[in-house]
């Protein structure tokens, strides 16, 4: 879809608007909205309008924080609401993230996996402190597994609390939440890209 060429007649690329709005790290999840819908977009909108919005959708969906609305207009000469109107666009084609209590939850059990991941990589002898906070009850069954395993007064062993599998657990984990803020077509974009 073309968007990898140069800036051309002073519209901006996705690289140059990352960076120029100081959300490099968004410039990935931008590029892949643009190509999914960049083309209708900017049909509608103008390319700078589409080429912005979709930084301000990748801003959103990795909690990196979107720019304020002024500073699309006083960056690059663009009336803020094309540049909304072009992020609701590709948000319509690409399809909604999560809800954000599931985003929300999978945080929670990603925050309980590397407590115990930590814990086992220190060989702690007791669990991560989190029996009676809200977080116990994210991931429960794994809390109960590292709290034994690790707790020198039992003798049992549970297979698969080696630091090696709870890695793997946190790098799935890792992969879920990404999947669930981002939703589904951005998700595969990305993983086609890679």
């Amino acid at each position: 879809m073309g968007q990898r060429h140069l800036e051309t007649d002073g519209e901006p690329t996705i690289d140059c608007a990352t960076r120029r709005l100081a959300v490099d790290s968004a410039a990935d999840v931008a590029r892949a909205a643009f190509d999914h819908a960049g083309e209708l977009t900017t049909l509608e909108y103008g390319r700078s309008a589409a080429v912005l919005g979709a930084v301000r959708l990748a801003c959103r969906r990795t909690r990196i924080g979107e720019p304020d609305r002024e500073e699309f207009a006083a960056a690059f000469d663009v009336e803020p609401d094309r540049v909304i109107a072009a992020d609701e666009l590709l948000a319509e084609h690409l399809g909604s993230p999560a809800d954000a209590a599931d985003v929300r939850s999978l945080r929670r059990r990603l925050v309980v996996a590397r407590e115990i991941l930590a814990a086992v990589e220190r060989g702690r002898n007791a669990g991560p402190q989190l029996p009676g906070s809200r977080l116990a009850d994210v991931a429960p069954f794994l809390l109960a597994r590292a709290s034994s395993h690790l707790d020198s007064r039992t003798d049992r062993t549970f297979p698969g609390l080696e630091a090696t599998a709870l890695r793997d657990h946190v790098a799935r984990l890792e992969a879920d939440l990404e999947f669930a803020r981002l939703g589904t077509r951005l998700y595969a974009s990305l993983r086609i890209e890679e």
